[in-house]
Protein backbone atom coordinates (compact mmCIF):
# COMPACT_ATOMS: atom_id res chain seq x y z
CA UNK A 1 0.00 0.00 0.00
CA UNK A 2 1.34 3.35 -0.51
CA UNK A 3 0.44 6.63 1.46
CA UNK A 4 1.27 10.03 0.48
CA UNK A 5 1.97 12.71 3.27
CA UNK A 6 1.18 16.39 2.63
CA UNK A 7 3.17 18.63 4.95
CA UNK A 8 4.58 22.09 5.17
CA UNK A 9 8.06 22.30 5.87
CA UNK A 10 10.77 20.07 7.31
CA UNK A 11 12.26 23.15 9.70
CA UNK A 12 8.46 23.18 11.70
CA UNK A 13 9.29 21.55 14.57
CA UNK A 14 5.55 19.88 14.89
CA UNK A 15 5.91 18.67 11.18
CA UNK A 16 9.15 16.54 11.89
CA UNK A 17 7.98 15.12 15.15
CA UNK A 18 4.60 14.14 12.76
CA UNK A 19 6.88 13.02 9.80
CA UNK A 20 9.18 11.06 12.63
CA UNK A 21 5.40 9.16 14.07
CA UNK A 22 4.57 8.41 10.46
CA UNK A 23 7.70 6.92 8.92
CA UNK A 24 7.77 4.99 11.88
CA UNK A 25 4.50 3.67 11.19
CA UNK A 26 4.91 3.03 7.56
CA UNK A 27 8.26 0.82 8.48
CA UNK A 28 6.02 -1.05 11.13
CA UNK A 29 3.17 -1.76 8.94
CA UNK A 30 5.76 -2.91 5.63
CA UNK A 31 4.15 0.01 3.45
CA UNK A 32 5.27 2.72 1.54
CA UNK A 33 5.15 6.23 2.52
CA UNK A 34 5.85 9.96 0.65
CA UNK A 35 6.32 12.75 2.47
CA UNK A 36 5.56 15.86 0.33
CA UNK A 37 6.73 19.87 2.06
CA UNK A 38 5.26 21.53 -0.02
CA UNK A 39 5.20 24.44 2.17
CA UNK A 40 1.92 27.15 2.33
CA UNK A 41 -0.92 28.11 -0.01
CA UNK A 42 -0.34 31.18 -0.84
CA UNK A 43 -1.89 34.30 0.88
CA UNK A 44 -3.31 37.65 -1.25
CA UNK A 45 -0.71 39.55 0.49
CA UNK A 46 2.66 39.27 -1.48
CA UNK A 47 6.06 38.23 0.16
CA UNK A 48 8.64 41.05 -1.36
CA UNK A 49 11.72 39.16 0.48
CA UNK A 50 10.63 35.58 -1.04
CA UNK A 51 8.18 36.49 -4.54
CA UNK A 52 8.71 32.54 -5.77
CA UNK A 53 7.54 31.02 -2.54
CA UNK A 54 4.66 29.40 -3.82
CA UNK A 55 6.18 27.91 -6.00
CA UNK A 56 6.93 25.07 -3.38
CA UNK A 57 3.40 24.40 -3.35
CA UNK A 58 3.30 23.12 -7.12
CA UNK A 59 5.02 19.70 -5.61
CA UNK A 60 1.30 18.66 -4.25
CA UNK A 61 -0.14 18.55 -7.78
CA UNK A 62 1.59 14.97 -7.68
CA UNK A 63 0.03 13.76 -4.95
CA UNK A 64 -3.17 13.69 -6.87
CA UNK A 65 -2.37 10.42 -8.92
CA UNK A 66 -2.59 6.92 -9.34
CA UNK A 67 0.59 5.89 -7.33
CA UNK A 68 -1.19 6.71 -3.79
CA UNK A 69 -3.58 4.74 -2.27
CA UNK A 70 -4.47 7.57 0.28
CA UNK A 71 -3.47 10.83 1.10
CA UNK A 72 -2.81 12.39 4.68
CA UNK A 73 -2.97 16.26 4.08
CA UNK A 74 -1.74 18.56 7.47
CA UNK A 75 -4.31 21.13 5.94
CA UNK A 76 -3.62 23.46 9.10
CA UNK A 77 -0.29 24.59 8.82
CA UNK A 78 -0.05 24.26 4.74
CA UNK A 79 -3.18 26.93 4.98
CA UNK A 80 -2.17 28.85 7.68
CA UNK A 81 -2.23 31.62 5.59
CA UNK A 82 -4.90 30.88 3.40
CA UNK A 83 -8.80 31.41 4.01
CA UNK A 84 -10.99 29.14 4.69
CA UNK A 85 -12.48 28.77 1.17
CA UNK A 86 -9.26 28.33 -0.38
CA UNK A 87 -8.47 25.43 2.23
CA UNK A 88 -12.11 23.94 1.67
CA UNK A 89 -11.05 24.15 -2.87
CA UNK A 90 -7.31 22.46 -2.26
CA UNK A 91 -8.81 19.76 -0.37
CA UNK A 92 -11.42 19.25 -3.27
CA UNK A 93 -9.00 19.33 -5.77
CA UNK A 94 -7.75 15.58 -4.87
CA UNK A 95 -10.78 14.13 -6.38
CA UNK A 96 -8.60 10.77 -7.26
CA UNK A 97 -7.40 9.80 -4.35
CA UNK A 98 -9.22 9.16 -0.76
CA UNK A 99 -7.89 12.04 1.89
CA UNK A 100 -7.67 12.35 5.33
CA UNK A 101 -7.05 15.85 6.84
CA UNK A 102 -4.80 15.68 10.27
CA UNK A 103 -6.96 18.11 11.90
CA UNK A 104 -10.44 18.49 11.75
CA UNK A 105 -11.89 20.43 8.29
CA UNK A 106 -15.93 20.78 7.92
CA UNK A 107 -16.64 18.42 5.02
CA UNK A 108 -13.78 16.07 5.21
CA UNK A 109 -12.77 13.04 7.07
CA UNK A 110 -10.15 13.77 9.85
CA UNK A 111 -7.96 10.75 11.39
CA UNK A 112 -8.48 9.66 15.10
CA UNK A 113 -8.00 12.13 17.75
CA UNK A 114 -4.76 11.15 19.76
CA UNK A 115 -5.73 11.24 23.26
CA UNK A 116 -1.60 11.27 25.24
CA UNK A 117 0.50 13.81 26.10
CA UNK A 118 3.75 12.01 26.12
CA UNK A 119 4.94 12.24 21.96
CA UNK A 120 1.73 13.40 20.82
CA UNK A 121 2.75 14.59 17.54
CA UNK A 122 4.78 11.76 16.75
CA UNK A 123 1.58 9.97 17.96
CA UNK A 124 -0.51 11.65 15.42
CA UNK A 125 1.33 10.52 12.63
CA UNK A 126 2.09 7.46 13.76
CA UNK A 127 -1.93 7.28 14.06
CA UNK A 128 -2.69 8.84 10.59
CA UNK A 129 -0.99 6.44 9.18
CA UNK A 130 -2.67 3.40 10.26
CA UNK A 131 -6.04 5.10 9.93
CA UNK A 132 -5.12 6.24 6.29
CA UNK A 133 -4.60 2.64 5.76
CA UNK A 134 -7.39 0.98 6.95
CA UNK A 135 -9.47 4.12 5.51
CA UNK A 136 -8.02 3.13 1.74
CA UNK A 137 -9.29 -0.22 1.96
CA UNK A 138 -12.59 0.61 3.77
CA UNK A 139 -13.56 3.85 3.76
CA UNK A 140 -14.24 4.47 7.19
CA UNK A 141 -11.78 4.73 10.20
CA UNK A 142 -10.72 2.21 12.39
CA UNK A 143 -12.12 2.23 16.14
CA UNK A 144 -9.05 1.92 18.18
CA UNK A 145 -5.71 4.20 18.58
CA UNK A 146 -2.48 2.26 18.33
CA UNK A 147 0.20 3.50 21.12
CA UNK A 148 3.80 3.45 20.11
CA UNK A 149 6.94 4.56 21.77
CA UNK A 150 9.44 6.34 19.34
CA UNK A 151 13.45 6.41 19.71
CA UNK A 152 14.41 8.73 16.66
CA UNK A 153 17.80 9.95 17.01
CA UNK A 154 18.55 13.02 15.17
CA UNK A 155 22.05 13.31 13.07
CA UNK A 156 24.39 16.55 14.17
CA UNK A 157 24.12 19.10 11.54
CA UNK A 158 28.24 18.28 10.40
CA UNK A 159 26.35 15.53 8.53
CA UNK A 160 24.73 17.43 6.42
CA UNK A 161 27.83 19.99 5.60
CA UNK A 162 29.78 16.99 5.13
CA UNK A 163 27.04 15.53 2.37
CA UNK A 164 26.64 18.92 0.43
CA UNK A 165 30.40 19.86 0.66
CA UNK A 166 31.48 16.59 -0.93
CA UNK A 167 28.65 17.15 -3.60
CA UNK A 168 30.24 20.49 -3.85
CA UNK A 169 33.46 19.19 -4.43
CA UNK A 170 32.26 16.62 -7.24
CA UNK A 171 30.11 18.78 -9.64
CA UNK A 172 31.18 22.44 -8.98
CA UNK A 173 33.72 23.81 -11.96
CA UNK A 174 33.17 20.65 -13.38
CA UNK A 175 31.59 20.05 -16.70
CA UNK A 176 29.73 16.57 -17.56
CA UNK A 177 28.56 16.02 -21.37
CA UNK A 178 25.14 14.95 -21.88
CA UNK A 179 23.77 15.19 -18.66
CA UNK A 180 25.97 12.60 -16.88
CA UNK A 181 26.12 15.30 -14.03
CA UNK A 182 22.77 14.09 -12.70
CA UNK A 183 23.86 10.02 -12.33
CA UNK A 184 26.82 11.51 -9.55
CA UNK A 185 23.68 12.20 -7.62
CA UNK A 186 22.55 8.99 -7.68
CA UNK A 187 26.35 7.37 -7.40
CA UNK A 188 26.13 9.61 -4.47
CA UNK A 189 22.70 8.88 -2.53
CA UNK A 190 23.80 5.03 -2.51
CA UNK A 191 27.51 5.50 -1.46
CA UNK A 192 25.62 7.28 1.35
CA UNK A 193 23.70 4.27 2.09
CA UNK A 194 20.27 5.83 -0.26
CA UNK A 195 18.86 2.70 -2.03
CA UNK A 196 16.54 4.46 -3.90
CA UNK A 197 16.77 8.33 -5.26
CA UNK A 198 15.93 9.89 -8.71
CA UNK A 199 15.94 13.38 -10.93
CA UNK A 200 13.13 13.66 -12.95
CA UNK A 201 12.79 17.14 -15.32
CA UNK A 202 10.62 18.02 -17.72
CA UNK A 203 12.16 18.89 -21.55
CA UNK A 204 11.46 22.52 -21.54
CA UNK A 205 10.60 25.26 -18.65
CA UNK A 206 6.96 25.24 -17.73
CA UNK A 207 5.57 28.91 -16.48
CA UNK A 208 3.86 28.29 -13.32
CA UNK A 209 2.74 31.73 -11.29
CA UNK A 210 0.22 32.87 -9.22
CA UNK A 211 -2.01 34.75 -12.37
CA UNK A 212 -1.24 31.72 -14.91
CA UNK A 213 -1.27 28.83 -12.79
CA UNK A 214 0.48 25.48 -14.11
CA UNK A 215 -1.48 22.33 -15.11
CA UNK A 216 1.02 19.23 -14.13
CA UNK A 217 1.81 17.48 -17.53
CA UNK A 218 1.32 14.25 -18.55
CA UNK A 219 4.75 13.50 -19.16
CA UNK A 220 8.80 13.51 -17.41
CA UNK A 221 12.04 12.71 -18.63
CA UNK A 222 14.43 10.41 -16.38
CA UNK A 223 17.47 11.83 -15.30
CA UNK A 224 18.81 9.34 -12.86
CA UNK A 225 17.48 6.78 -10.81
CA UNK A 226 18.99 4.48 -8.11
CA UNK A 227 16.23 2.14 -7.46
CA UNK A 228 17.27 -1.02 -4.90
CA UNK A 229 20.54 0.54 -4.76
CA UNK A 230 21.29 0.28 -9.08
CA UNK A 231 21.79 3.18 -10.69
CA UNK A 232 20.35 4.31 -14.04
CA UNK A 233 21.26 7.27 -15.83
CA UNK A 234 19.86 8.66 -19.17
CA UNK A 235 21.58 11.12 -21.44
CA UNK A 236 21.17 10.62 -25.46
CA UNK A 237 18.21 8.18 -24.90
CA UNK A 238 15.39 9.60 -23.27
CA UNK A 239 13.15 7.69 -20.61
CA UNK A 240 10.05 9.13 -20.77
CA UNK A 241 7.22 8.16 -17.97
CA UNK A 242 4.08 9.75 -17.00
CA UNK A 243 4.25 12.18 -14.18
CA UNK A 244 1.29 9.80 -12.50
CA UNK A 245 4.38 7.00 -12.21
CA UNK A 246 7.07 9.29 -10.60
CA UNK A 247 6.94 7.35 -7.24
CA UNK A 248 5.48 3.61 -8.49
CA UNK A 249 8.56 2.26 -9.60
CA UNK A 250 10.42 3.31 -6.05
CA UNK A 251 7.65 1.46 -4.41
CA UNK A 252 6.24 -1.37 -6.75
CA UNK A 253 6.23 -4.36 -4.73
CA UNK A 254 8.19 -2.54 -1.60
CA UNK A 255 7.98 -0.78 1.40
CA UNK A 256 10.25 2.39 1.73
CA UNK A 257 9.18 5.72 3.00
CA UNK A 258 10.67 8.70 0.45
CA UNK A 259 11.02 12.26 0.13
CA UNK A 260 9.59 14.38 -2.67
CA UNK A 261 11.62 17.80 -3.28
CA UNK A 262 9.87 20.93 -6.03
CA UNK A 263 12.67 21.56 -8.38
CA UNK A 264 12.02 25.00 -9.56
CA UNK A 265 13.98 28.37 -10.87
CA UNK A 266 11.79 31.73 -10.60
CA UNK A 267 8.74 31.51 -11.76
CA UNK A 268 9.53 28.73 -14.08
CA UNK A 269 8.69 24.68 -12.79
CA UNK A 270 11.75 22.09 -13.75
CA UNK A 271 10.84 19.42 -12.71
CA UNK A 272 11.17 17.08 -8.78
CA UNK A 273 13.29 15.30 -6.73
CA UNK A 274 12.87 12.17 -5.07
CA UNK A 275 14.91 10.64 -2.05
CA UNK A 276 14.51 8.25 0.94
CA UNK A 277 13.34 9.59 4.46
CA UNK A 278 16.43 9.33 6.49
CA UNK A 279 16.95 10.94 9.94
CA UNK A 280 19.67 13.36 8.42
CA UNK A 281 16.48 14.71 6.13
CA UNK A 282 15.31 16.33 9.32
CA UNK A 283 18.21 18.64 10.08
CA UNK A 284 17.54 21.67 9.39
CA UNK A 285 17.65 22.71 5.72
CA UNK A 286 19.48 20.01 4.39
CA UNK A 287 16.81 18.61 2.13
CA UNK A 288 15.92 22.03 0.69
CA UNK A 289 19.71 23.07 0.35
CA UNK A 290 20.29 19.62 -1.63
CA UNK A 291 17.25 20.20 -3.53
CA UNK A 292 18.66 23.83 -4.69
CA UNK A 293 21.72 21.86 -5.36
CA UNK A 294 20.32 19.76 -7.74
CA UNK A 295 18.24 22.97 -9.07
CA UNK A 296 21.72 24.21 -9.87
CA UNK A 297 22.98 21.76 -11.91
CA UNK A 298 19.33 21.25 -13.87
CA UNK A 299 19.86 24.97 -14.79
CA UNK A 300 23.34 24.94 -16.04
CA UNK A 301 22.50 21.77 -18.27
CA UNK A 302 19.47 23.80 -19.47
CA UNK A 303 21.41 26.67 -20.33
CA UNK A 304 24.07 24.74 -22.20
CA UNK A 305 21.45 23.35 -24.30
CA UNK A 306 19.77 26.67 -25.21
CA UNK A 307 23.18 27.79 -25.70
CA UNK A 308 23.78 24.73 -28.38
CA UNK A 309 20.23 25.17 -29.76
CA UNK A 310 21.21 28.85 -30.84
CA UNK A 311 24.17 28.27 -32.17
CA UNK A 312 22.85 25.45 -34.26
CA UNK A 313 20.05 27.98 -35.45
CA UNK A 314 23.04 30.46 -36.36
CA UNK A 315 24.61 27.69 -38.61
CA UNK A 316 20.94 27.22 -40.42
CA UNK A 317 20.91 30.98 -41.00
CA UNK A 318 24.12 30.81 -42.48
CA UNK A 319 23.25 27.71 -44.41
CA UNK A 320 19.96 29.90 -46.23
CA UNK A 321 22.18 32.77 -46.67
CA UNK A 322 24.68 30.10 -48.51
CA UNK A 323 22.16 28.50 -50.02
CA UNK A 324 20.03 31.63 -51.35
CA UNK A 325 22.95 34.22 -52.28
CA UNK A 326 20.62 37.18 -50.57
CA UNK A 327 22.19 38.78 -47.84
CA UNK A 328 19.48 41.79 -48.72
CA UNK A 329 16.33 39.62 -48.19
CA UNK A 330 17.85 39.09 -44.11
CA UNK A 331 18.99 42.59 -43.51
CA UNK A 332 15.22 43.74 -44.90
CA UNK A 333 12.15 42.99 -43.82
CA UNK A 334 10.77 40.74 -46.28
CA UNK A 335 11.54 36.91 -45.96
CA UNK A 336 13.31 35.91 -49.00
CA UNK A 337 11.25 32.56 -49.90
CA UNK A 338 7.97 33.20 -48.93
CA UNK A 339 7.51 36.99 -50.03
CA UNK A 340 6.06 38.03 -46.63
CA UNK A 341 7.92 39.11 -43.37
CA UNK A 342 11.03 38.06 -41.80
CA UNK A 343 11.65 37.75 -38.41
CA UNK A 344 13.00 41.72 -38.19
CA UNK A 345 9.57 42.65 -40.19
CA UNK A 346 7.65 41.28 -38.23
CA UNK A 347 9.14 42.50 -34.96
CA UNK A 348 9.00 45.94 -36.03
CA UNK A 349 5.36 45.78 -37.52
CA UNK A 350 4.35 43.93 -34.29
CA UNK A 351 5.88 47.00 -32.03
CA UNK A 352 4.31 49.27 -34.39
CA UNK A 353 1.30 48.06 -34.04
CA UNK A 354 0.77 47.41 -30.11
CA UNK A 355 1.84 51.36 -29.53
CA UNK A 356 -0.87 52.86 -32.22
CA UNK A 357 -3.56 50.61 -31.50
CA UNK A 358 -3.36 48.59 -28.50
CA UNK A 359 -5.99 50.69 -25.97
CA UNK A 360 -8.40 49.57 -22.90
CA UNK A 361 -11.36 47.53 -24.58
CA UNK A 362 -8.82 45.72 -27.12
CA UNK A 363 -7.58 42.65 -27.32
CA UNK A 364 -4.30 41.40 -28.57
CA UNK A 365 -4.30 37.75 -30.36
CA UNK A 366 -0.84 36.51 -30.84
CA UNK A 367 0.08 32.72 -32.26
CA UNK A 368 2.85 30.65 -32.78
CA UNK A 369 3.09 28.06 -35.55
CA UNK A 370 5.76 25.54 -36.09
CA UNK A 371 6.23 23.38 -39.03
CA UNK A 372 7.60 20.15 -36.74
CA UNK A 373 8.03 17.83 -40.12
CA UNK A 374 10.07 20.38 -41.93
CA UNK A 375 13.53 19.10 -40.61
CA UNK A 376 12.29 15.57 -41.38
CA UNK A 377 11.32 16.19 -45.26
CA UNK A 378 14.85 18.78 -45.58
CA UNK A 379 16.56 15.05 -45.19
CA UNK A 380 14.56 12.84 -47.09
CA UNK A 381 13.95 14.85 -49.50
CA UNK A 382 15.97 17.72 -50.18
CA UNK A 383 15.73 21.46 -49.18
CA UNK A 384 13.93 22.35 -52.57
CA UNK A 385 10.99 20.02 -51.36
CA UNK A 386 11.65 21.50 -48.21
CA UNK A 387 11.17 25.13 -49.18
CA UNK A 388 7.81 23.96 -50.89
CA UNK A 389 6.33 23.11 -48.03
CA UNK A 390 7.22 26.30 -46.38
CA UNK A 391 5.65 28.22 -48.71
CA UNK A 392 2.43 26.09 -48.47
CA UNK A 393 2.25 26.72 -44.95
CA UNK A 394 2.63 30.78 -45.89
CA UNK A 395 -0.47 30.33 -48.14
CA UNK A 396 -2.28 28.41 -45.20
CA UNK A 397 -1.41 31.38 -42.64
CA UNK A 398 -2.38 33.52 -45.59
CA UNK A 399 -6.05 32.51 -45.88
CA UNK A 400 -6.30 32.22 -41.45
CA UNK A 401 -4.79 35.35 -40.64
CA UNK A 402 -6.29 37.51 -43.35
CA UNK A 403 -6.46 40.64 -41.29
CA UNK A 404 -2.93 39.93 -39.14
CA UNK A 405 0.68 40.38 -38.98
CA UNK A 406 2.78 37.77 -39.95
CA UNK A 407 6.23 36.28 -40.50
CA UNK A 408 8.39 33.71 -40.46
CA UNK A 409 10.84 34.10 -37.36
CA UNK A 410 12.84 31.26 -37.90
CA UNK A 411 12.98 28.42 -40.40
CA UNK A 412 10.26 26.33 -39.31
CA UNK A 413 7.82 28.99 -37.40
CA UNK A 414 5.88 31.50 -37.58
CA UNK A 415 4.68 34.26 -35.58
CA UNK A 416 1.45 36.13 -36.04
CA UNK A 417 -0.05 39.17 -33.99
CA UNK A 418 -3.51 41.13 -34.18
CA UNK A 419 -5.17 43.85 -32.68
CA UNK A 420 -9.45 43.17 -32.26
CA UNK A 421 -12.14 44.48 -30.65
CA UNK A 422 -13.69 40.94 -30.78
CA UNK A 423 -13.42 39.03 -27.18
CA UNK A 424 -12.80 35.34 -27.78
CA UNK A 425 -11.54 35.26 -31.42
CA UNK A 426 -8.73 33.41 -30.93
CA UNK A 427 -10.93 30.93 -30.27
CA UNK A 428 -12.20 31.35 -33.98
CA UNK A 429 -8.63 31.35 -35.41
CA UNK A 430 -7.94 27.78 -33.74
CA UNK A 431 -10.88 26.13 -35.09
CA UNK A 432 -9.91 27.57 -38.51
CA UNK A 433 -6.25 26.50 -37.96
CA UNK A 434 -7.57 22.78 -37.40
CA UNK A 435 -9.15 22.46 -40.37
CA UNK A 436 -6.32 23.95 -42.29
CA UNK A 437 -4.19 21.25 -40.59
CA UNK A 438 -5.97 18.71 -41.20
CA UNK A 439 -6.47 19.56 -45.46
CA UNK A 440 -2.50 20.07 -45.27
CA UNK A 441 -2.20 16.51 -43.86
CA UNK A 442 -4.10 15.46 -47.31
CA UNK A 443 -2.13 16.96 -49.48
CA UNK A 444 0.65 15.00 -50.12
CA UNK A 445 1.37 11.17 -50.32
CA UNK A 446 5.10 11.50 -49.58
CA UNK A 447 5.23 13.36 -46.72
CA UNK A 448 3.44 14.38 -43.67
CA UNK A 449 3.71 18.48 -43.30
CA UNK A 450 2.53 18.84 -39.99
CA UNK A 451 1.35 22.13 -38.04
CA UNK A 452 1.67 22.45 -34.47
CA UNK A 453 0.11 25.88 -32.99
CA UNK A 454 -0.18 27.81 -30.30
CA UNK A 455 -2.75 30.81 -30.33
CA UNK A 456 -3.13 33.26 -26.80
CA UNK A 457 -5.77 35.97 -26.68
CA UNK A 458 -4.66 38.97 -23.99
CA UNK A 459 -6.70 41.77 -22.91
CA UNK A 460 -5.67 45.14 -22.30
CA UNK A 461 -3.03 45.89 -19.44
CA UNK A 462 -0.86 49.07 -18.87
CA UNK A 463 2.11 46.49 -18.43
CA UNK A 464 1.05 44.04 -20.75
CA UNK A 465 4.55 43.76 -23.38
CA UNK A 466 5.00 41.71 -26.42
CA UNK A 467 7.74 39.61 -24.80
CA UNK A 468 5.80 38.48 -22.30
CA UNK A 469 2.89 38.16 -24.40
CA UNK A 470 5.16 36.07 -27.08
CA UNK A 471 6.87 34.14 -24.14
CA UNK A 472 3.25 32.99 -22.64
CA UNK A 473 2.49 31.86 -26.01
CA UNK A 474 5.77 29.92 -26.80
CA UNK A 475 5.42 28.24 -23.45
CA UNK A 476 1.74 27.17 -24.26
CA UNK A 477 3.16 25.70 -27.55
CA UNK A 478 5.72 23.69 -25.63
CA UNK A 479 2.94 22.19 -23.67
CA UNK A 480 1.21 21.10 -26.22
CA UNK A 481 4.19 19.57 -28.18
CA UNK A 482 4.95 17.81 -24.76
CA UNK A 483 0.81 16.14 -24.70
CA UNK A 484 1.35 15.18 -28.64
Amino acid sequence: MNIGLLVSELEDKDVKKICIGASQAADDKGISLVIMPGKYLISDNKDSDHPYNYQFSALFEYANTADFDALIIDIERIGRNATILKKESFLKKFDKVPILTLTEQEGFTSVNEVNTDHDKLEQLGYEAVHDACFFAKERKLPENEVPKSFSFVEKPDSDAIKTLSELGNLLLNRKYGNDKAYGIFAKKAVADGIKNFGIFLYDTKIRNNPKYNWVLPEKISVKSTAICGKVDVYDEEKRIIGTDKIFSQFIKDKSTVLIAGDIFVGENQLGVMVTEFKSKTLIDYFFCSLVSVVTGVSRLSYLEKELLRTTEELYEVQEELARDDSVLDHIGDQDYLTGGLNRRGFFAKAYDLLKEDFKPGKYVIVAYIHMDSLKKINELYGHEEGDRAVIRVAEVLENVFKQSIYGRIRGDEFAVIEITEEEGKAENFRHEMSAQNASLLEESSRYMNHLQYSICEFSYEDNLSLREMLKETDDNLQKIKQMQ
